[in-house]
């Protein structure tokens, strides 16, 4: 039980750290100068920006449901945006923080996929 206890903190932690960082990050995002930053515009940054965290927040009630597949579903996608995001705002670390961002988001999917393992041996 204790060990469910904190896988449970673990994921709300990192998703908590993703949620409050995607949220300053949309909101200091308009400061940025309207160019490409290395293939992606200021716009497109504003639209994957918001797209993630409208998807990933309710990740927490989808989780405490045991509705795992919703979230490994979109997992990929977000993540893969997440990393795009790092590329383009690399230089830009220090405000956004995508770094913090992409490695909480790695850190759900290691969660997730432990749990998805420990399903398939039980169910096994």
């Amino acid at each position: 039980m204790e060990k469910t206890k904190k896988i449970n903190l673990d994921f709300s932690s990192n998703l908590n750290y993703a949620l409050l960082n995607l949220k300053k990050a949309i909101d200091e995002i308009n400061n940025l100068e309207d160019k490409i930053y290395l293939e992606l515009s200021k716009d497109q940054i504003i639209d994957y920006l918001n797209y993630v965290y409208a998807h990933i927040k309710c990740w927490q009630d989808s989780y405490e449901l045991k509705n795992y597949e919703m979230i490994i579903n979109k997992y990929s996608e977000i993540e893969s945006i997440i990393s795009q995001l790092e590329l383009c705002l690399a230089d830009y670390d220090n405000k956004f923080h995508i770094e913090g961002i992409s490695y909480s988001i790695f850190q759900i999917g290691k969660i997730l996929s432990n749990i998805k393992k420990e399903s398939d041996k039980n169910g096994r």
